[in-house]
C-alpha cells in the first residue's frame, strides 16, 4: 500500500539529508493512509496532549531541555512539509538531539502513540525509540529486525521480548508505535499489531517519549492519552525505611565552592567510639569527571542520623583529585583513619589523615605510598583504597588489628593494608592477583578476611576470595555469588553479627538488586560465612549505585548510597535483620 502519491510538481524540489521533498499542490493524501495505522487506543474522557500533530511541532508539549538550543547541540530541530516534521541528525549547524521528551506524564489507563517514517541507512541502533521512563525502551536495531522491548539500566525493568514484523520502518512509509495501558495490563503495538502484553502497576505515573536521536525521520504525529495527564514527570520508586539526601549536587560549576559540588559520589560510613556517625564522600566541586578538582568530605551526626552537621573538608588538594576516602577506628584510642588516594595525571598515590576529636576537625594529610612500596615483596603496585571504609579485627590473635582495603594493578585486585600499632606504622597484607576490583571486606569468624568485589562486565555475579591470616596471607582462590546479582558497580560487606551458642552469625551485602543495572538497592544477608545469601530487603525501588553500610549499636543497619544516578547521596537507616535465615 502506497503511503503518500505525488502530483505533478510545479516548484523545485528541496533535499533534506536523506529524505527528497517536493512542494506540490494539494499532494499528499495522506489522511486516509495514516488513519488506517492509528487504533481506538485513547480511553474514554481522557486528557490529549499532541506533541505532533499533522507535522507540526507544539514545544509547548516538550520540556524546556528537549527544545534548547545550546553551544554544542539544538534539542528536535526539524521543518515541517506537507505535513510531516522532518528531522536530520543536524540541525542549524548543530548535532540535533531529537528527543522528544514530553512535558506531561500519565496516569491510569493511557496511550503513548508516535506515527513515522525513517530513512534507511543510518549509523546507530535503537533509534528511533518509545521510553517508558525508568522502566524500558521499545525500539528498533536495524533494517531487518525484529522490534525489542528492552531494560537495559532500567530501575522497575519490564520484560524484554522481541517481536518479528513485516515491515520495518525503514521503508520510507508511515508505521506506528504504541504504548498502552489499560488497567493493570502494559501492551505494545506496531502497526496495530499487539507485539506483547505484561503486568503494570495501574496505577504509578507513566512518563512516555519518542526519541529519534541519530536518525533522519518524518514524523506525521505524537500523542499522549490518559484518563489524567501530571507535570510530575518522576517516578514514585519504594523504600523500606525514609531516605534523607545528605549530599546533594548541584551541576556543573565554573569555580570549585566548599559545602557545594556538582556530584556527590564515592560513599563510606563510619561509627566513631562516641556512637556519632560518619558519613564520608567525594566532593567533584566543578564537574562528574571521575578524576578532576575533588575534595574528600565528611558530614557528622551525633542523634543516630536524625540530624547532620555541615560539609568538613578532610583534604582539598587545590585542583587534583583526591578519591575513594576509606575510614576505620581505633577500637582502644577512638582515632579515625582516613585513607584516600591521589591522582596526578595517571599515577596514582595513597594518603592517611586522622582525627582525634570525633571527625570534626582533620590532621595534614600524610604521604604514605613510598613507606607502603618499600614493604611489598611482589610485583603488586597499589592504586587506590576502598570504595567504602576499612573494619577493626575483634576475635582471634589479630583483634584490634586495623584494616584497610586496597585495590592493586591494572586489573585493580583486592589487597590489604594494615596497622597493629593503633595506626602509627601500617603495612602491606595479602592480596589476590585477579579480577575482583573496588572490594569491600568483613571479618569472617576464624579471622580471615571476605571479599566481595566488582568484576566488571561481562560478568553478572558478584566475585568473593578470602584472605587467610588475618588478612596476611595472599589468596589464591576465588568464586562467584550467585545470590549477588552484578551492575558493573561497586558493593557493600560487613560483618553483622558472629556466631553465638546455637544462632548462626550474620554478614550482610549492599549493592544494586537487578542485574545490569545500578537500581533496586538490595541488602542481602548470609548465615553460612558468605557461602548462600537467602535474606533480602531491598531497601530502595530506584536508582542505586556505589554504597556503604555500617551495623548501629542496637544492631540496626545504616546504608550511604549513590541514590537517583551519580549526584546525591541517600541515608537510610533500616530494621535489625533477622538472627536466623527465612523458612525454605
Amino acid at each position: 500500500m502506497r503511503i503518500w502519491r505525488e502530483a505533478t510538481p510545479i516548484h523545485t524540489s528541496s533535499q533534506i539529508e536523506g529524505f527528497t521533498v517536493t512542494s506540490t499542490i494539494k499532494v499528499l493524501l495522506v489522511l486516509l493512509a495514516t488513519s488506517a495505522l492509528l487504533a481506538p487506543f485513547a480511553p474514554l474522557a481522557a486528557e490529549e496532549l499532541w506533541v505532533i500533530k499533522e507535522g507540526v511541532l507544539n514545544k509547548a508539549a516538550l520540556t524546556p531541555v528537549a527544545t534548547e538550543v545550546a553551544n554544542n547541540h539544538i534539542g528536535c530541530g526539524g521543518t515541517t512539509i506537507d505535513g510531516l516534521y522532518i528531522c536530520t541528525p543536524e540541525a542549524m549547524g548543530r548535532p540535533n538531539w531529537a528527543r522528544f521528551i514530553t512535558a506531561k506524564s500519565a496516569v491510569g489507563d493511557c496511550a503513548f502513540q508516535v506515527v513515522f517514517a525513517c530513512a534507511v541507512a543510518r549509523p546507530q541502533w535503537r533509534f528511533p525509540n518509545i521510553t517508558i521512563t525508568d522502566r524500558a525502551r521499545l525500539y528498533f536495531w536495524k533494517p531487518g529486525s525484529p522490534i525489542l522491548l528492552s531494560n537495559k539500566k532500567m530501575s522497575l525493568p519490564l520484560e524484554n521480548f522481541q517481536s518479528d514484523i513485516d515491515n520495518g520502518p525503514f521503508n520510507g512509509k508511515l508505521h506506528s508505535m504504541t504504548v498502552q495501558r489499560v488497567g493493570d495490563k502494559l501492551s505494545c503495538y506496531y502497526d496495530k499489531k499487539k507485539l506483547n502484553e505484561q503486568t503494570i502497576d495501574p496505577h504509578a505515573r507513566l512518563h512516555l517519549w519518542f526519541d529519534a536521536l541519530h536518525t533522519h525521520i518524518k514524523i506525521k504525529s505524537i500523542k499522549l492519552t490518559a484518563a489524567k495527564l501530571s507535570n510530575d514527570l518522576t517516578t514514585t520508586f519504594a523504600s523500606a525505611a525514609p531516605i534523607a539526601e545528605i549530599y546533594r549536587g548541584s551541576g556543573i560549576r565554573e569555580k570549585p565552592t566548599y559545602g557545594k559540588a556538582c556530584r556527590y559520589r564515592i560513599p563510606a560510613l563510619a561509627v566513631s567510639r562516641k556512637g556519632t556517625i560518619l558519613a564520608f564522600a567525594e566532593a567533584r566541586r566543578t564537574n562528574g569527571a571521575d578524576i578532576g578538582d575533588i575534595d574528600a568530605v565528611v558530614r557528622r551526626s551525633e542523634d543516630n542520623g536524625k540530624t547532620w552537621g555541615p560539609e568538613i573538608v578532610v583534604w582539598d588538594d587545590g585542583s587534583r583529585s583526591v578519591n575513594n576516602p576509606s575510614a576505620v577506628v581505633d577500637p582502644t584510642t577512638g582515632r579515625i583513619w582516613l585513607y584516600m588516594g591521589r591522582w596526578i595525571g595517571t599515577t596514582p598515590s595513597q594518603h592517611t589523615a586522622y582525627s582525634d576529636d570525633d571527625g570534626k576537625t582533620w590532621s595534614t594529610p600524610t604521604n604514605m605510598t613510598e613507606m607502603l612500596r618499600n614493604q611489598i615483596n611482589d610485583e603488586r603496585q597499589l592504586v587506590i583504597p576502598g570504595p567504602g571504609s576499612g573494619i577493626a579485627l575483634t576475635r582471634g590473635p589479630h583483634a584490634g588489628r586495623l584494616i584497610i582495603p586496597m585495590n592493586h594493578g591494572a586489573q585493580w585486585g583486592p589487597s590489604v593494608i594494615y596497622s597493629d600499632d593503633g595506626g602509627a606504622t601500617w603495612q602491606p597484607g595479602g592480596a589476590l592477583h585477579a579480577n575482583i576490583g573496588e572490594s569491600k571486606c568483613a571479618e569472617l569468624s576464624d579471622g580471615s578476611l571476605l571479599f566481595i568485589g566488582n568484576p566488571g562486565p561481562p560478568e553478572t555475579r558478584r566475585r568473593l576470595t578470602i584472605i587467610n591470616q588475618g588478612g596476611t596471607q595472599n589468596a589464591t582462590k576465588m568464586w562467584h555469588a550467585e545470590d549477588l546479582k552484578h551492575a558493573s558497580c561497586q558493593g557493600a560487606v560487613a560483618r553483622h553479627s558472629f556466631p553465638r551458642n546455637d544462632q548462626p552469625g550474620l554478614l550482610l551485602y549492599s549493592g544494586p538488586g537487578v542485574e545490569g543495572a545500578r537500581a533496586q538497592g538490595t541488602l542481602r544477608g548470609s548465615y553460612d560465612e558468605g557461602q548462600t545469601w537467602p535474606w533480602t530487603l531491598r531497601y530502595y525501588e530506584g536508582g542505586s549505585g556505589y554504597c556503604d553500610i555500617t551495623v548501629l549499636a542496637d544492631g540496626r543497619v545504616a546504608v550511604l548510597f549513590e541514590k537517583d544516578g551519580k549526584s546525591n547521596l541517600g541515608f537510610t537507616i533500616l530494621p535489625v535483620p533477622p538472627p536466623r535465615p527465612p523458612a525454605t
